[in-house]
């Protein structure tokens, strides 16, 4: 297995219980202050974040999964649906939310492999030898 910008927490499986049940905040309680929570039992464990709630902390080449969190969670790669929003960040489609965030130093192992247009906008990834056109389907959350 081949990976890049992994780290891991000695609580790995905490986290990937964490993240497994991480979901949009609809308790009635605390929604505008943590818009996001996961159910622990009965607890419930309420999170705010300054950007995404998932962010992706390596990328499996071989087997093309991002792993979540620095825990073992995986969500699908698709070259295709990689996103720059103008603010300079990297995402990607995932099951929580729409999109997560691509941790900027892995975005940064990846962005030599962007192609962008005359205005500086990216429009192609190089993935496995191919030219990949990027669908850029996640502009719509930009704000």
């Amino acid at each position: 297995m081949l990976l890049f910008g992994l780290s891991l927490f000695s609580e790995e499986r905490f986290l990937k219980f964490y993240f497994s049940r991480l979901t949009v905040n609809k308790t009635g309680r605390y929604a505008d202050e943590f818009p996001y929570v996961s159910p622990c039992g009965v607890e419930m464990n309420f999170l705010r974040c300054d950007d995404r709630p998932f962010v992706f902390t390596a990328l499996d080449i071989n087997e093309e999964f991002w792993l979540v969190g620095n825990c073992r969670k995986k969500v699908p790669f698709e070259a295709a649906s990689l996103c720059m929003f103008p603010n300079g960040r990297l995402y990607h489609p995932c099951p929580l939310d729409a999109y997560g965030l691509v941790k900027s130093k892995l975005a940064d192992q990846l962005y030599p492999n962007f192609v962008f247009d005359s205005s500086g906008f990216p429009t192609h990834f190089l993935w496995k030898g191919k030219l990949i056109k990027l669908s850029n389907s996640l502009l719509k959350y930009a704000g």
